[in-house]
């Protein structure tokens, strides 16, 4: 039987699975015990597949791992886009200092969303603290882009250069301070004797996260 133009065949299909039955595996072990923990054996038996498919498919164990990267990085990068398009909404929200506010608050409720498995948190969390390869691809890909934005905005309305070292210092330590109510959660549960980070606590994070705007840790406003 002949695979007509647009079809796929059974071998492609097989093909498929496997390359992302081998990335789900390396973002779940090596998210459990580290890229140097994370054994070419061990990812092929997540994967429920054959050693050697991981050179097959990607080549060894390295460009595994940064296909993994990459997976998470087109997921992270399309919804912190949705932030982006806060950022530029001059016709529903013509205030920036808003769109500013609006935005931050976005990436909080991102952050806060399980819509990824627990193994993704894990495999983000070690690669960004030991700030590798994996991680130069999703901060590339997805944070900076986000990051470079925001800083556009705050230099837009208090008249500071981009370029400034302290207005780019507090947006990056604003986006790590938002990013860590994820990766470093049991901080805030156990300081505050909750079981879980509920609807009213958001309300009350965002409030926290608006007076910052609000205050002269950014210095974003306008001088009179």
């Amino acid at each position: 039987m002949t695979t007509q133009p647009g079809q796929t065949s059974g071998h492609e299909a097989r093909s498929a699975k496997t390359r992302s039955q081998l990335i789900e595996a390396a973002i779940e072990v090596i998210g459990a015990v580290g890229y140097e923990g994370a054994s070419t054996r061990m990812l092929a038996k997540t994967a429920s597949t054959t050693l050697s498919a991981i050179p097959y498919h990607f080549g060894g164990k390295k460009e595994l791992y940064l296909a993994a990267a990459d997976i998470i990085a087109d997921n992270v990068g399309s919804r912190f886009e949705q932030v982006i398009s806060v950022l530029d909404d001059d016709d529903s929200v013509p205030d920036k200092a808003v769109r500013l506010e609006q935005a931050l608050t976005s990436i909080l409720n991102i952050i806060l969303d399980d819509a990824q498995p627990h193994a993704w948190t894990s495999f983000v969390a070690r690669c960004t603290y030991d700030n590798d390869e994996a991680f130069a691809i999703i901060h590339k890909r997805a944070i900076a882009p986000l990051i470079e934005r925001l800083i556009r905005t705050a230099a837009e309305i208090s008249g500071r250069n981009p370029d400034d070292e302290a207005l780019r210092l507090r947006i990056n330590a604003m986006v790590t301070a938002i990013v860590s109510f994820r990766f470093l959660r049991g901080i805030m549960l156990r300081g505050m004797a909750w079981t879980e980070i509920k609807a009213g606590s958001i309300v009350q994070i965002e409030d926290m996260v608006r007076d910052l705007c609000r205050s002269n840790f950014l210095s974003i406003h306008r001088n009179q």
